[in-house]
């Protein structure tokens, strides 16, 4: 006979797991959409299925990486099913890893920060990875960890949505990403049954034909083992009971302030770096010094310098758009897509350097097109051309 062991990992062998990554608030009615609809899909396939969340480092602050889960199976019924599945706040490995926000393939970080770990660390060999983006794919695997097995990379194009946590924007997302799931894995859903399920939810023509055009748009590529990086950072382990020292403690910031970069002392165990989106990129030949921004700042990542400037840690700012916002001086403060760089250097320090050639990287980096969010998350986006402003380099 079989022991309970082998009968529970026989079992397990009989769940699709699905990972569904968003941003915290922007995304949260988004992922749970998802994760919804995978689930009653599923189950107008005869299949057994339910969702979850994680409800361990998961506060859904804006732009902390968040994740639902979908779990589906042809052969277990709903008490095996969720014996096997929901015993666990997170899960090990995933057959497919959804991607809300491409920006996300720089890495995941716990709220608490004990480390980041890969956007593809769970994804098991012959899996798929699907992010939303307009990029290629290669764009994104410069960023992936290297994986000593194949497994698919699936694009849908279109833009990520912030479809916001009280008022939702409904711009077809959710029946978008439906359609591709069908492509890159019908062994979870077939396109046909998105198309059922769909039309009788929703009534509507429009989405049906939204979710048959994520299907047919998907672009699918192989990943290779050799392909990717060797992961920089220390991934996120969380001690088992036993480790846990006796009492509490909390560790005191060490104090301190000069100025420059880094100058103002924080917390090396909460760094905040990948939780962006955009980052704000600063013509300091514009900066009146006002202040605004530094004071402004609710994660306090401006560093005053010796010239009256502010230099801004990109390792603890999260994006949030704040300083862009009070900054009264057009285009001193733009908020500028994360994936255009490729590090965390002090922006300051590159001015200081060379100003001319300072101001011409970050006006490559700009662009032309602003993105002008709404003040009520989920409201949309307006795009806005502009004019470069020339640069004023003193000294």
């Amino acid at each position: 006979m079989q022991s309970a062991v082998t009968q529970l990992e026989n079992k397990e062998k009989e769940v699709l797991r699905v990972e569904i990554n968003y941003r915290g608030i922007f995304q949260k009615t988004l992922g749970y959409r998802i994760a919804r609809d995978i689930v009653y899909a599923a189950h107008g396939e005869g299949k057994t299925a339910f969702s979850n969340g994680r409800y361990s480092d998961d506060p859904q602050r804006n732009g902390i990486p968040c994740a639902n889960f979908a779990f589906v199976s042809k052969t277990l019924n709903e008490e095996e099913l969720e014996a096997v599945a929901s015993a666990k706040m997170d899960v090990d490995e995933a057959d497919l890893v959804l991607v809300l926000d491409d920006t996300m393939v720089k890495g995941l970080e716990p709220w608490g920060h004990y480390g980041i770990r890969p956007i593809n660390q769970k994804v098991v060999p012959g899996g798929t990875i699907l992010f939303v983006s307009r990029r290629k794919p290669e764009e994104l695997i410069r960023y992936l960890e290297k994986k000593p097995f194949p497994y698919k990379l699936a694009i849908l194009p279109g833009d990520r949505s912030f479809s916001g946590l009280w008022y939702y924007r409904d711009d077809n997302s959710d029946v978008r990403f439906l359609g591709a799931i069908a492509r890159v894995a019908p062994e979870i859903l077939s396109i046909d049954t998105v198309v059922k399920y769909v039309a009788e939810k929703y009534k509507d023509d429009t989405k049906v034909e939204a979710a048959k055009e994520a299907y047919d748009s998907v672009i699918i590529r192989e990943v290779k083992p050799e392909e990717g990086i060797v992961w920089p950072y220390p991934k996120p382990t969380l001690p088992a009971w036993q480790d846990f020292p006796e009492g509490i403690m909390v560790k005191a910031v060490p104090r301190g302030f000069k100025l420059g970069p880094r100058g103002q002392n924080r917390n090396p165990d909460f760094k905040r770096g990948t939780s962006k989106t955009q980052r704000p990129v600063i013509r300091f030949d514009l900066c009146t010094k006002c202040t605004l921004c530094w004071y402004e700042c609710p994660d306090e990542c401006f560093d005053p310098t010796p010239d009256g400037l502010f230099d801004v840690n990109y390792e603890y700012c999260t994006g949030c758009g704040r300083c862009a916002n009070v900054c009264p001086v057009n285009e001193c403060i733009v908020m500028v897509d994360e994936l255009k760089f490729d590090n965390y250097d002090s922006p300051w320090e590159q001015y200081k350097k060379d100003p001319v050639a300072y101001v011409k990287y970050v006006e490559e980096k700009k662009g032309n097109v602003r993105e002008i969010p709404s003040h009520v998350t989920g409201k949309g986006e307006k795009f806005v051309e502009v004019k470069p402003v020339p640069p004023k380099i003193k000294g």
